[in-house]
């Protein structure tokens, strides 16, 4: 009995620590994809920022935040400011890309959350044209775990343009953030 005992704790050691290493691949894994996003940016590559996605639909989508939108009329008036939201493809955003000598899409403050089969994935950003801040905000990757590898069903993110405001430091919007 005492033996029987010993075996089921040191099996249920045994899971834990698997579970735990998985958790850790599948974390290091999914920031791996994160990574692959920003330089397939910069670098402009094409196969390498589509194999990123799963097949099919997937969503993209954004909105520009009521600060910058409330400057965009006051500057450009109601009909030219338009509206704060629009909705695209990954292979649409890739292809604007080429209208700037050079772009760059930075991540910071990145938070992961997964179950091993489906993941979120919140971050700071800051996109980049031609060396010059254009937009910054929130981006949300959410991801599937299929045939074994991670893909991005979607990704959505708020804009606040910096032609009106400047991104605050990593360490205001963290302290921001927590005071959510």
């Amino acid at each position: 009995m005492k033996i029987l005992k010993i075996m089921s704790i040191i099996f249920l050691i045994t899971i834990q620590q698997y579970n735990g290493q998985q958790e850790g691949n599948n974390k290091k894994e999914i920031r791996q994809i994160v990574n692959k996003y920003s330089e397939s940016v910069i670098e402009r590559d094409s196969i390498k920022f589509y194999d990123l996605f799963k097949a099919g639909n997937v969503t993209w989508c954004a909105a520009t935040k009521d600060k910058s939108q409330a400057k965009k009329i006051e500057t450009k008036g109601i009909k030219e400011a338009g509206t704060n939201y629009f909705s695209g493809t990954y292979k649409g955003f890739f292809r604007a890309l080429f209208r700037y000598q050079s772009t760059e899409d930075r991540f910071d403050n990145i938070k992961i959350i997964e179950d091993g089969t489906v993941a979120s994935v919140t971050m700071d950003y800051s996109f980049w044209a031609n060396s010059k801040m254009t937009n910054w905000g929130s981006k949300y990757l959410t991801l599937i775990k299929t045939d074994g590898i991670w893909r991005i069903t979607s990704v959505i993110y708020s804009l606040e343009l910096t032609e009106y405001f400047d991104q605050p430091s990593l360490k205001k919007r963290k302290k921001l953030k927590n005071q959510r």
